[in-house]
């Protein structure tokens, strides 16, 4: 860890990162209406005389060996993301509070991303910091990452900006309860579609219910819906949830969200079956496990799959920055987009200041220590010196 700043140093560094996340989350940026914010990147960086690179809605920000200190340095990226989801009228205005005690600053979007975002672009704006580094840092703001897969727009700018590719190590500032968050758990959607016979309710003799013939299945995944899995000393969970169902109405339409009749036996009852797993394996096993588990009980489509990520502790720039910042080290038990960096062998890690459990909540607040905390601990491993082994086992700068 570094030594400890003065206390003059730390108000200072208080202060400076509340202002910016006020400014930054003036800009309510719900996911597909990115435009404004992004724009408002593009304006600071360019009148800071930064190479910038627009791609939609998203933003790069830096080039290797254009910015200051030596070149040929490995790259790190400074990731987050620049939507957010709709406000409540408990979020909508940005404030500073206090709450039991602390300072904290309530907006949407405070913890899921901006106060990452704000650490990230305070270290990026460090000349001195940039300078005095064994890397060089590009800064990655990206549009549409709570919304589909499709339209998160981080793979079009990994493709756009095909240099990306080589950075040493991808830092996404996800909130993570200010722990080094490694890896992150896959996804896949399945439509499970029991099958009875339709009938008339005052004579279900006559039909077969397929909602409660799915009952022993979901008694099933009731009791056993948890499985834990260990990498590399790091624990995961496997989770198997059902997060949606419904039986079919009388139309042609197989997937309404309800029956308008109530006296019918449902000759079909639909679940969403939503399995996150491990990093462990990948998606073709993760849905053959899927298989295995329903049989024949059901009839299974796969609707949506993402892969998970692992943690790469094998990687000596990742076990640098986990013993630089000194923070407890965990699994991420949720899908991020460190998953899309492992698609192109890019090693990449979750590190925030924002509460995980603030992530989409009504009145929505991130704790200023917790930033404060976080850019001291982000700036311990960007002046300690590059493992050795970063540019032989990581990649190297274009």
């Amino acid at each position: 860890m570094p030594a400890i700043p003065t206390e003059t140093a730390t108000l200072t560094l208080r202060d400076d990162l509340v202002t910016r996340l006020l400014e930054h989350c003036a800009h309510v940026c719900i996911t597909g209406d990115e435009g404004p914010i992004a724009d408002a990147v593009v304006a600071r960086y360019t009148d800071l005389g930064e190479e910038v690179e627009r791609v939609g809605h998203s933003v790069v920000v830096g080039r290797p060996g254009t910015g200051p200190g030596a070149p040929d340095r490995p790259v790190v990226l400074l990731v987050g993301h620049l939507d957010v989801v709709p406000p409540t009228d408990d979020d909508l205005h940005t404030r500073v509070e206090t709450l039991d005690g602390a300072d904290v600053v309530v907006g949407r979007g405070t913890s899921d991303m901006k106060a990452g975002n704000v650490v990230a672009m305070r270290a990026f704006e460090d000349r001195q910091l940039r300078e005095d580094s064994p890397y060089d840092l590009v800064l990655v703001l990206y549009a549409g990452e709570e919304g589909s897969a499709e339209a998160n727009e981080l793979r079009d700018v990994l493709t756009r900006v095909p240099w990306l590719r080589e950075a040493s190590l991808a830092i996404v500032l996800e909130p993570t309860d200010g722990q080094v968050q490694l890896g992150c758990l896959g996804g896949l959607h399945a439509l499970l579609t029991f099958r009875g016979r339709q009938a008339h309710s005052a004579r279900p003799w006559h039909g077969r219910n397929a909602l409660t013939l799915a009952g022993e299945f979901l008694t099933e995944l009731d009791r056993d819906h948890v499985r834990e899995v260990t990498i590399d000393g790091i624990l995961y969970r496997d989770v198997w949830s059902a997060t949606q169902a419904w039986t079919p109405g009388l139309g042609p339409d197989p997937r309404p969200p309800s029956s308008p009749v109530r006296n019918i036996i449902p000759g079909a009852f639909m679940v969403n079956l939503n399995l996150r797993f491990a990093p462990s394996r990948g998606e073709e096993q993760a849905e053959a496990d899927l298989r295995a588990r329903v049989g024949d009980r059901a009839e299974i489509e796969i609707v949506d799959r993402a892969p998970g990520a692992p943690p790469r502790l094998d990687r000596p720039v990742v076990r640098a920055f986990v013993d630089a910042v000194g923070a407890e080290v965990a699994a991420k038990q949720a899908w991020t987009d460190v998953a899309r960096f492992a698609e192109i062998d890019v090693p990449a890690l979750n590190y925030g200041p924002g509460l995980t459990a603030q992530a989409h909540q009504r009145g929505e607040y991130v704790e200023v220590d917790a930033m404060v905390d976080a850019a001291e601990r982000l700036d311990a491993f960007l002046r300690r010196p590059a493992p050795s082994a970063a540019g032989a086992s990581d990649g190297t700068s274009p």
